[in-house]
């Protein structure tokens, strides 16, 4: 007797679908081939694999060909390198001795006041942090919001930059001028703040707590009718906090001002941070968010340190070859003081060379001399580096 056969089972999905869920286990196979292969890419793209700006650091994403920058300069075109390779060369051939002597008779003929007026300085003596640091009336920022209150604020503007009315050079606020500092940011929309010091250092008061915090969200400055708001902060790098702030008037949202707080907290007073380019990087950060506020304490060692380098470094971009005493001496008109020590000059130098080298723009060997100069001279001074 002949057995019979089992019917064969068919599939319960019909061919649309059977093509759909091939076509499914394709697309995830394949997708996930895909993430394995970028992975492994982003592994190998360091420093040396991958289009850098010269701030040491690894990319997590693709190498993309940068845009211009803001103000018409480009980027890595050749007559850029070739004015920052020739001031890179100059200054090796210089030197730290040459470059001490040098900032010593550039104070010297630039730290009296002279004949330059300082009448609102001298009439608001209370809205003053310090008496020796003189805030020249040709350049300062007049305050006309709201209409009726005082106009004064320890504040410049700082000219020769690559665009208009960049950087506005400032004290740290004191308990007398909170008010005053927030009715500058909303009058001027300021669109960052660079805070180059911490609140008390070494036991002193350098600056008030102007701003909110997480644990502190919101501030009403009741002289002026100005609401400020903690939106997000994070930790951009190890020493760098940045907040985002939203600022009203009277709370009124549809007319809101948001300000990016980006604080340096480990920056010594008259002193140099370790040569890394955290300094660098920062201008990056914030070159687009203008006007920038930047302070310190008094608003001219740290502060003007960091303005002075990056009025030479746009400079250098549109191929124009400059030393940092003219950029210095011309700081100083605006900002009486700027660049309170040799030292600071002197890391101004040493982080522009740190870039070069990054940027392939000279070598190790080129400016061998002046590295090895300025770490005797930081360690001769304390300076850990």
């Amino acid at each position: 007797m002949r057995k019979s056969r089992r019917p064969t089972r068919k599939s319960s999905r019909s061919p649309v679908a059977s093509q759909l869920a091939t076509c499914e286990e394709s697309s995830t196979a394949e997708k996930t081939a895909k993430q394995a292969r970028r992975k492994k890419s982003r592994a190998a793209m360091t420093l040396a694999t991958c289009e850098d700006d010269g701030t040491q650091v690894e990319r997590a994403t693709r190498a993309r060909r940068r845009a211009p920058r803001r103000g018409g300069a480009q980027v890595d075109t050749p007559e850029f390198r070739n004015a920052f390779r020739e001031f890179c060369l100059q200054v090796n051939k210089i030197g730290v001795q040459g470059l001490v002597t040098e900032y010593v008779t550039l104070r010297a003929q630039t730290q009296p006041i002279g004949a330059k007026p300082k009448l609102a300085f001298d009439a608001n003596p209370k809205k003053n942090r310090y008496k020796d640091v003189y805030c020249a009336d040709q350049s300062r920022v007049v305050l006309n919001w709201p209409a009726g209150a005082s106009d004064y604020i320890h504040a410049n503007w700082i000219t020769g930059t690559d665009v208009p009315r960049k950087f506005i050079c400032t004290q740290g606020p004191t308990a007398q001028t909170v008010e005053d500092f927030w009715r500058m940011i909303w009058q001027e929309k300021c669109k960052s703040i660079v805070m180059l010091c911490n609140v008390i250092e070494c036991g002193k008061k350098k600056c008030e707590q102007y701003w909110p915090e997480a644990s502190n969200p919101t501030m009403r400055l009741e002289g002026c009718n100005l609401n400020l708001r903690y939106i997000k902060s994070q930790d951009v790098e190890s020493n760098i906090l940045q907040t985002s702030i939203e600022v009203t008037v009277n709370a009124d949202v549809r007319n809101r001002h948001i300000v990016e707080h980006i604080q340096w907290k480990d920056w010594p007073d008259r002193g140099v941070p370790p040569t890394n380019l955290s300094s660098f990087r920062l201008l990056m950060r914030v070159r687009n968010l203008t006007p920038i506020v930047v302070h310190c304490s008094a608003g001219i060692g740290r502060t003007g340190t960091i303005v002075g380098l990056d009025m030479l470094y746009t400079k250098l971009e549109k191929g124009t070859l400059v030393t940092l005493e003219s950029i210095v001496r011309d700081l100083r008109k605006d900002r009486h003081g700027s660049v309170q020590t040799d030292a600071q000059y002197l890391y101004m130098h040493r982080i522009l060379i740190a870039v070069a080298e990054n940027k392939r723009v000279v070598s190790a060997a080129d400016v061998e001399k002046f590295v090895t100069d300025y770490d005797t001279y930081c360690k001769a001074k304390g300076y850990c580096q």
